[in-house]
Order: C-alpha cells, then structure tokens, then sequence
C-alpha cells in the first residue's frame, strides 16, 4: 500500500474507523461470491482494515467470512445494471465508485440512472490517495 495513504491513516485515525484485519479465507469467499479477482492493492488494503476509512470516506471491504460490505452493495448496483467486472467500493448517494477487477484495475463512477461508466482514477491507491486527502482537506 502507498505509503502516503499509511501516513494519513496514522495521523488521521479514530476508534471504529475501521474493522481491522481479515483472514484470506474471508477475502476468498467475497471474491467467489461475486466471481471476481480483487487487484493486488485493493486485496492488501482489506486484509489489512477489512473496511471502513478516515474523515467521513467509508471504503466497502469484508467484517468477515460471514459478512462483506463490498458483496452485499456489489450485489445490489449488480441488479440495477452495473456490469460484473465491477465491484462496488464506495458509495456517495448519487452515485458509487467502482473497481474494475478485469481490465486495468481502474475506478469508475456509475450511476444507477445513465448507467454510465465515467473514469476517474488508474489504480485503488490513487483513488484512496485522493479520497482521503479531499477529507483531510474539508475538516
């Protein structure tokens, strides 16, 4: 993971931010569930927080084997039309970020409405880069 997204974690950090660490078996069974691959930075960052964020960003991820905020919200945009090579990692009301577990990795934006797919970041990591600083920015 990038280390500046680390550093701002650290500084920024507050009890239930985040789940904590989740076992690969957990991170598996989301991944078969959905039928996807995480990308390697997206992996890291929920076996090492599970899920959650800092400053208000609340990044979906996995509680558990038994449980994953990526699954259920992934499920639910999937029956609105939203194509599976995504899986759901944030959502903001109007519309949710999206990982692209196939091509590039990407991030989009898409909506439930236009059912567009808008780029917007290359990597998870720019994505939580940005993310997180917009929130560091506004408090």
């Amino acid at each position: 993971m990038n280390p500046k997204i680390e550093e701002m974690i650290n500084e920024y950090i507050e009890d239930g931010d985040f789940i904590g660490k989740v076992s690969d078996e957990a991170i598996e069974k989301a991944e078969e569930v959905l039928k996807v691959k995480f990308p390697r930075d997206y992996r890291k960052f929920v076996k090492h927080y599970g899920s959650g964020g800092i400053c208000g960003v609340d990044i979906l991820g996995i509680k558990g084997v038994d449980y994953a905020s990526v699954v259920e919200k992934t499920q639910q945009y999937r029956e609105l039309g939203l194509p599976k090579k995504y899986i759901v990692i944030e959502n903001v009301g109007e519309f949710v970020y999206c990982l692209d577990t196939l091509e590039n990795f990407n991030v989009v934006r898409w909506d439930d409405i236009s059912k567009r797919e808008l780029f917007r970041y290359t990597t998870f990591d720019e994505y939580l880069t940005d993310s997180f600083q917009e929130a560091i920015d506004n408090i």
